[in-house]
């Protein structure tokens, strides 16, 4: 990015006053034209840019997963002798959550790596994010670097250096004030952004953030005119076509429903192995009998009852606690609260004959024959109580299941009302006219841009 001159009235300099002059009146242009024509997103973020610019101080984000070191940074970049006219803030992030704001709303950015982490696709997502967003300065900071040796040390920046790319690669201060590192970053902080510059630099990204959302517009505009288009002109869509969120919902859809499957796997083979385990504890059981015939009448009922008892409770734990992993999956996929079931449950009570098996959801409750009134083998009594525990098990699943799939359907049924009622709005909206303004002011910011 050119820099204004610092002697006399040179071009630069008068480049760089233009652009600050200009900014609010573009700001006030394209928050009208996304007012007038019901671009309610654009309009807010229009009104956070015109918001950041009145802030006195320069802000630079410290970035960085939880535990990063980003306190510690700030603190050692800081201290007692802070950078005048410059406020260090620390922006959360979430690496496996949804995309951040961290970027959007500041003049630089530090991303706290540590040394001992990996540099992963997130990472990498950010550093982009900050890029689109025009901040004026971006590094990354590895730190925690006086956990390693030397040797180590060396390696690490190496590494994460080929993974930035032209972004600029700091290691993290030590907790001295004479520490090169501290003086190297500070001095970077300082002559990236020198006082003199801070309003133009300022001005230009927010400048260049306005002309993006203007191509956004002129973009989303061009493809509704193109769209109808195609429908005054007789041709038809693919009635099979769907819309990227009817596509984001079916992939949801489908990837829930390849979740329930592993988890029927998962239960069904617990419960295969329960069968044969009880199985060889209850043969060794009898075969240690002074009596098998009394035993059969008079211990097995109660032996039978707590192994399926216990069988029960293990596969209500594996159950509760993948459907819990499965509900915070699928709420960081639909960026919204699921349908919550009631959670779980799965017992083996005893009742008359033998006991019953209890499960929440739809159903009876389910009886388990007396072994005496069976005249089977050892190995079918126990294979007909443990399937009449899984039959019932498959009854849970699908009962837990079943309203978040409904749920899923629902909300993809709203969101296509939702879209037809916009559909109906976007009738009165002029998206020509919108087309062209929105594409003749971002084409202007751009063109002062690249004179400045």
């Amino acid at each position: 990015m050119p820099r204004s001159g610092h002697d006399g009235e040179g071009a630069g300099t008068i480049e760089g006053r233009e652009i600050i002059t200009m900014t609010p009146r573009w700001l006030r242009e394209a928050g009208r034209l996304a007012a007038e024509h019901g671009r309610t997103r654009t309009a807010s973020a229009v009104e956070r840019l015109a918001a950041g610019r009145e802030r006195q101080s320069w802000r630079v984000a410290v970035v960085g997963a939880a535990g990063a070191g980003k306190s510690t940074l700030v603190y050692r970049l800081l201290g007692r002798d802070p950078l005048p006219g410059m406020e260090l803030v620390e922006a959360p992030w979430d690496p496996a959550g949804p995309p951040s704001e961290a970027v959007t709303d500041t003049d630089a950015v530090l991303l706290a790596m540590p040394a001992t982490g990996v540099w992963g696709a997130a990472q990498s997502r950010l550093v982009e994010d900050a890029v689109a967003a025009h901040v004026t300065s971006l590094a990354v900071v590895v730190t925690m670097l006086d956990r390693l040796g030397a040797a180590e040390r060396g390696r690490v920046l190496t590494y994460i250096n080929a993974r930035v790319g032209r972004v600029v690669l700091l290691s993290g201060p030590g907790p001295t004030a004479d520490d090169p590192a501290r003086t190297a970053l500070r001095s970077y902080l300082v002559d990236s952004a020198p006082a003199a510059d801070r309003a133009r630099l300022r001005a230009r990204r927010i400048a260049a953030q306005v002309a993006d959302q203007c191509t956004a517009m002129a973009t989303s505009a061009t493809e509704t005119i193109a769209d109808a288009r195609r429908v005054h002109s007789g041709q038809t869509r693919d009635p099979d076509a769907r819309t990227p969120e009817d596509r984001r919902r079916d992939s949801v859809r489908a990837r829930l429903s390849a979740r329930q499957l592993a988890l029927i796997g998962r239960v069904g083979d617990q419960l295969r192995t329960e069968r044969t385990a009880t199985l060889s504890r209850l043969e060794t059981a009898m075969s240690q009998a002074n009596n098998p015939r009394s035993w059969w009448r008079v211990d097995l009922p109660g032996l039978l009852r707590a192994e399926l008892a216990a069988a029960a409770e293990r596969t209500e734990t594996l159950i509760r606690a993948t459907v819990t992993d499965d509900l915070t999956w699928l709420e960081s996929e639909l960026d919204s609260t699921p349908w919550r079931p009631a959670e779980p449950s799965l017992r083996v009570e005893e009742a008359h004959p033998l006991a019953e098996i209890v499960a929440s959801g739809p159903g009876e409750r389910v009886p388990i024959p007396h072994p005496g009134d069976s005249v089977g083998t050892l190995a079918a009594t126990v294979e007909q109580a443990t399937t009449l525990l899984i039959n019932r098990t498959w009854t849970l699943l699908a009962a837990t299941y079943e309203p978040l799939f409904t749920d899923l359907a629902t909300k993809q049924a709203e969101s296509a009302t939702a879209r037809a009622t916009s559909h109906q709005d976007n009738d009165r909206v002029d998206w020509h006219r919108l087309a062209r303004a929105a594409t003749a002011l971002a084409g202007a910011i751009n063109a002062a841009l690249r004179s400045a």
